[in-house]
């Protein structure tokens, strides 16, 4: 399965749109967090599957802070990260993938695209696809998985 992961949208659909088309034929889309609705209007709009979670962005608005999604026998987590503290350490997202027993974290917040190999876990952060933290470096992440493996790509646009 090749699923698309966006995070931190935050309303602008543009850069949203612009990786959507780089990422080619996806069966699904996680975003997440800060602003959850940006991933349900890119799923409507593009009859893509979709899996979104809240973040520190969405005041108010409705949705799950985290899902637990089992694909091809792989569990992944998806959260936004900022209730653990993942600016200045992924310890507490560390402890939660584990009690979960989560083979892959898909999580945003810092605006900073990051993946790396924890405890046999995946961490993974495609940055922020509209306000990167590093000027004009807007990213996205493509994670494909089968029952044999996983394989994950951060892209920039």
């Amino acid at each position: 399965m090749r699923i698309g992961i966006l995070s931190d949208s935050h309303g602008k659909l543009e850069m949203a749109e612009k990786a959507l088309q780089e990422m080619g034929n996806i069966e699904l889309l996680l975003h997440a967090g800060d602003y959850r609705n940006d991933a349900l209007i890119l799923g409507s709009t593009h009859r893509i599957k979709v899996k979104s979670v809240v973040g520190n962005c969405d005041r108010y608005a409705p949705g799950p802070v985290e899902e637990l999604l089992e694909i091809n026998n792989y569990k992944i987590y998806l959260t936004h990260g900022h209730l653990f503290g993942v600016k200045n350490s992924l310890d507490k997202l560390k402890k939660q993938a584990v009690r979960l027993g989560a083979d892959i974290v898909v999580y945003g917040h810092t605006h900073i695209p990051h993946q790396e190999k924890m405890g046999g876990i995946l961490f993974l952060n495609p940055g922020s696809i509209t306000w990167p933290l590093i000027p004009g470096r807007h990213s996205y992440a493509v994670l494909e998985v089968s029952p044999s493996g996983y394989n994950c790509e951060i892209c920039e646009l």
